[in-house]
């Protein structure tokens, strides 16, 4: 954001001057939280579960020696292509808030787990990219508990009700695209 106005970015895209405003993370995404199971309940044959190890480098990963669940033991949102995948607890507190965007599952039947956030948004790239900003820096920072033999802790209802700055729709989906552009690229490039 630029130093006269703390609600327009510096560097904008052609035909796009507005202020951005302030608004609930909630009013722009659908967030939830992760399936809670039991060891009875895991099944090589049943429904992949995401956790904080499927998040790499700020990339997803899945893993031959992940988690499966029973096919018909899941009360939660199942997973979809562009879904953002966030680490809302772990041992370790500087791993709370990790993310990344699922992509590329290929029909697989996969959950996110108990320690795990789910954000549904309709510019994943856009709000993933957004999750790599100073205010989610200072969100976590001032919302994460643990320390001291704690578990790191991110709740739903916080992030939910985190006051952040948002664009219009229109210009959310050409920064959509932009990031989703050299998201592509990058991935090709690795692939190499």
């Amino acid at each position: 954001m630029s130093k006269n106005d703390k609600n327009t970015p510096i560097i904008r895209f052609k035909g796009f001057s507005d202020a951005w405003e302030q608004k609930k993370v909630a009013q722009k995404t659908k967030i939830y939280n992760g399936l809670v199971y039991s060891l009875d309940e895991i099944n090589k044959n049943g429904i992949r579960v995401l956790r904080s190890s499927n998040i790499v480098n700020g990339k997803f990963k899945k893993f031959a020696n992940d988690i499966f669940v029973k096919k018909n033991y899941f009360n939660v949102e199942k997973v979809e292509d562009g879904d953002i995948l966030i680490t809302s607890a772990n041992g370790s507190s500087n791993l709370v808030g990790k993310h990344c965007i699922i992509y590329n599952i290929e029909n697989e039947n996969m959950v996110h787990g108990g320690f795990m956030l789910l954000m549904k948004s309709n510019f994943p790239h856009f709000m993933n990219s957004y999750l790599d900003s100073q205010w989610y820096k200072k969100f976590i920072n001032s919302n994460v508990m643990g320390g001291n033999g704690a578990i790191g802790n991110l709740k739903k209802i916080d992030l939910e009700n985190y006051y952040t700055f948002f664009t219009s729709t229109s210009e959310e989906n050409k920064i959509n695209e932009y990031y989703k552009y050299f998201d592509n690229l990058i991935s090709l490039h690795q692939r190499k």
